[in-house]
């Protein structure tokens, strides 16, 4: 069966069986009983039934489950607790006692820290296949130390972030190890370095070249967090009351539009240089949330929203611009630098950016790769160029692939969508000169 390349919360693999437990009324009354697929999310099925009415359809996923907690020592298990967290069956390991994030109060996230607790195994359907997948470090599709072959080179950076005002300043801030100005483990690249493994999924290509920019200055007070009902991306002001950002970001499950609430343009923590409303968005009338392969149809992953006052009057905006045949010619002789700035995953509210990257290669489908340190979270994320001593903007983060020709010596190929996939919409919202 191919290995899923989304992860839902409801696929958790391991739930809680402990033992003793108060007895749970086993039954077969779920809708979807019966039908050859277990539904319960706690033996890691689709999570479609509630735990215990699909009896049978999950018996031998019950039974798999219940062996690899016989190997727990009873004295850990007492440790562990149970599954009392608002957290619990994300597959993430939140107990701190046991590596986890710390996120869940000790001894409540019992099934998603057995593998971490006991040091850590191999029992997910997806060890051993070559990639990491457990959740930060790898794919989320495995419990926290339950693929750990695959995943030994980035077992260092588990549960790990640089989500402190602090980090990338070259001075470890952590408490015990550092001045203490970060909560633990929120400073990485300054305590534990920049190097990356090259496998690793947030590689950095190797290095983690990002730094916390300064929201008050341009062009990065124009960069946001676009707040969804469903998460967040980032954006960017590109006119008076227009933002950019992508596609995907304002599409939800199913392929349904999601609601897009507020752009909060500087935000620094709980701070920002000022926030707008979102009363309307226009996305690429072709996009589709199916993948394409590079140079095949991504220059679709491109949106742009309407504030409600203009607040880039207030802050200043980034003008778009479109590459024309002499930028062309410097992206081939890989001179074209940009720069680029977002609200990655492991940064939080801190604004990052990587400087004086390059742009790669140029599709003429509106889209371009390029080696700025991007990862999840950055979507929607400006790169931009500095033209006659502007900065411009040339084109929104997507999405990432398998190295492409002609730069296979490299670890991934970071995609994007390029203002010539979307310059008759910015023309027609008066971004773009006729």
């Amino acid at each position: 069966m191919p290995k899923p390349v989304i992860f839902v919360l409801a696929f958790a693999l391991l739930a809680a069986l402990l033992a003793p437990m108060p007895a749970m009324a086993q039954d077969n009354s779920c809708r979807w009983a019966n039908d050859g697929e277990c539904d319960e999310a706690r033996f890691g099925g689709t999570g479609a039934c509630p735990s215990g009415t699909d009896t049978n359809d999950c018996r031998a996923e019950a039974s798999a489950h219940q062996r690899l907690w016989a190997g727990v020592p009873a004295q850990l298990r007492a440790r562990l607790g149970d599954d009392s967290c608002r957290w619990a069956h994300d597959l993430e390991c939140d107990d701190a006692r046991f590596g986890g994030t710390g996120a869940c109060p000790d001894g409540t996230d019992a099934s998603d820290c057995r593998a971490m607790a006991i040091g850590g195994d191999n029992s997910c359907r997806w060890a051993n296949d070559g990639e990491c997948d457990e959740p930060g470090i790898g794919t989320g599709l495995c419990a926290s130390g339950s693929d750990t072959n695959d995943c030994r080179a980035m077992a260092f950076l588990r549960n790990r972030t640089n989500d402190c005002e602090h980090a990338f300043n070259g001075v470890c801030d952590e408490p015990e190890t550092g001045t203490g100005l970060c909560r633990a483990n929120t400073d990485t690249a300054d305590c534990v370095g920049r190097a990356r493994p090259a496998e690793a999924r947030d590689h950095f290509f190797g290095r983690d070249e990002r730094v916390l920019v300064d929201v008050s200055a341009m062009p990065w007070r124009a960069v946001g967090l676009v707040q969804t009902a469903d998460g967040s991306c980032t954006g960017v002001l590109i006119g008076p009351r227009l933002v950019a950002t992508a596609a995907h970001c304002l599409i939800g499950a199913g392929g349904a539009t999601v609601k897009a609430l507020q752009f909060r343009a500087g935000a620094w923590g709980d701070s920002e240089q000022g926030r707008a409303g979102i009363g309307g968005y226009v996305i690429a009338p072709d996009y589709s949330p199916q993948d394409a392969p590079p140079h095949g149809g991504n220059g679709d992953d491109w949106a742009l929203m309407t504030l409600d006052r203009d607040l880039g009057l207030e802050l200043g905006f980034v003008r778009p611009m479109l590459l024309d045949k002499d930028d062309l010619q410097t992206i081939t002789d890989g001179q074209f630098v940009v720069s680029q700035a977002g609200y990655s995953w492991d940064t939080g509210a801190w604004l990052s950016g990587h400087l004086e990257c390059r742009v790669l290669t140029a599709y003429r489908d509106g889209s371009l790769i390029h080696d700025c340190d991007t990862t999840r979270g950055d979507s929607g994320s400006p790169i931009m160029h500095q033209r006659d001593g502007e900065w411009r903007l040339l084109a929104v983060d997507s999405q990432f692939y398998a190295a492409q020709p002609p730069h296979l010596d490299m670890s991934s190929a970071h995609l994007a969508v390029d203002t010539r996939a979307f310059a008759q919409a910015l023309r027609d919202a008066g971004a773009l000169p006729d």
